[in-house]
């Protein structure tokens, strides 16, 4: 069975549920499926489990048969260490994770009506496309804003729970969302986990953008000297400067999956961590727009999360390897993105439990200011005919994809509702 197929049966959880047990004899449930990732790493994130009663948040991976997870070398793959369940079609063999340890695997050969698996297989186009001009522009507008809100207390329940595990610190909440938004998506586990090891007091305290950026990349394991063969005077100045921290404050680095792969230069985390250092400095790291209820035109908030790290990066990507010269700065749509994906959310969250509206005020306010995004998610909805003209709407449609379309929630979904009521042709009225 092709992987694409088996991939779209988890995200449907279109399989004999009952009485699930991992091949190794355990009980196994599943809580959430996991979202689907476009990008590098395993095929489902943020999925959680519980097997033999013991619960466990992390990755799926999916495979048509075991053994592809040493054919395609995710054993030594740190991005890989976090799975919780190895699904696949065919277990021809046991695997492990890269530590060794024996990774629980749920084969779903025989929970699968044969039949259907090549309609599985199949690039389907969406259900309600054909009949799209029959749905009214009320439905649709009003499952738009189902979707929006969906989205926002999906993301607000994220964030309460990433404030409880920095133990209601509400200054390392922002800072983990500012860190994920800024490294992107496909370095998104690795933030979370550098996040946790990061100290509050050190990154107030620091008045030197150097020292700061000697900080976070040693933190994020990138100065240690088997990686830096031969380093240059600016790296080898981050070198003396992380060294001289770790003897005084204790500091260790961390062991980070960090993913360079199918990565757009100017988004390579090492340039990415950059930017941020210098965006922290030039802030005293108070974070304070994630705070405040300042009305700011939107200009003024993109500039604020817009920066140019130091000349190095200029002539550089990774440390100690020379580049073409380009452009360092991190730009306006990535700022935006930042804006969107960070602050947001943050402003949103943080309103509702401190119970100050205008913040949630500020953040509806601040998406419907930003330009819309555009991407692959939001094409595959252009069918549908969706108006989008600003970030609101494009988080709208977003949430539309992730709750209704990408697995076929036609039945909750206003439009699916509509359409499936519509009298038949030629029936009475």
């Amino acid at each position: 069975m092709k992987e694409i197929g088996l991939q779209k049966i988890w995200a449907h959880q279109a399989f004999y549920p009952l009485h699930l047990k991992t091949d190794s004899g355990k009980n196994l449930q599943i809580l959430h499926r996991g979202d689907w990732n476009n990008q590098n790493g395993p095929d489902f994130l943020h999925a959680q489990i519980a097997i033999d009663g013991v619960m466990l948040h992390g990755a799926i991976e999916i495979h048509s048969k075991a053994s592809d997870w040493y054919a395609h070398k995710h054993h030594k793959d740190p991005r890989y260490n976090q799975t919780v369940l190895h699904v696949v079609f065919d277990n021809n063999k046991p695997c492990c994770l890269e530590n060794g340890q024996p990774l629980e695997c749920l084969s779903i050969k025989h929970r699968i009506n044969k039949h259907e698996i090549p309609d599985w297989e199949q690039t389907h186009s969406l259900p309600c496309a054909p009949l799209i001009s029959l749905c009214n522009e009320s439905a649709r507008e009003d499952q738009l804003q189902r979707a929006l809100t969906k989205r926002i207390h999906e993301k607000t329940s994220r964030i309460l729970t990433i404030h409880q595990q920095h133990h209601g610190d509400w200054w390392y909440t922002a800072l983990e969302l500012l860190l994920t938004a800024w490294m992107g998506k496909g370095n998104a586990a690795a933030s979370q986990q550098l996040s946790q090891h990061l100290h509050k007091s050190f990154i107030l305290r620091n008045r030197n953008p150097k020292t700061l950026l000697a900080y976070l990349f040693g933190q994020s394991n990138w100065l240690q000297d088997e990686i830096n063969v031969a380093p240059d005077d600016f790296t080898q100045d981050l070198m003396q400067r992380y060294q001289f921290l770790q003897t005084k404050h204790g500091f260790e680095p961390c062991h980070l999956p960090w993913n360079t792969r199918q990565i757009r230069p100017n988004a390579l985390p090492q340039i990415r961590m950059a930017q941020l250092s210098e965006f922290l400095f030039r802030c005293d790291a108070e974070l304070l727009p994630f705070f405040s209820t300042t009305q700011w035109p939107i200009q003024a908030w993109i500039d604020h999360f817009t920066v140019v790290p130091d000349p190095y990066w200029q002539t550089h990507f990774f440390l100690g390897q020379p580049a073409a010269h380009h452009n360092s700065a991190n730009g306006k749509v990535h700022a935006q993105q930042v804006i969107i994906n960070a602050v947001v959310p943050f402003l949103f969250a943080f309103g509702l439990e401190t119970h100050k509206p205008q913040l949630c005020d500020l953040a509806m306010n601040l998406l419907s200011q930003l330009p819309a995004e555009n991407n692959h998610v939001i094409k595959q909805l252009s069918p549908l005919e969706f108006s989008n003209y600003n970030a609101q709407r494009s988080q709208a449609i977003l949430g539309q994809h992730h709750n209704y379309c990408s697995v076929k929630n036609c039945l909750h979904c206003g439009i699916g509702q509509q359409l499936l009521n519509l009298p038949l042709m030629g029936g009475s009225a």
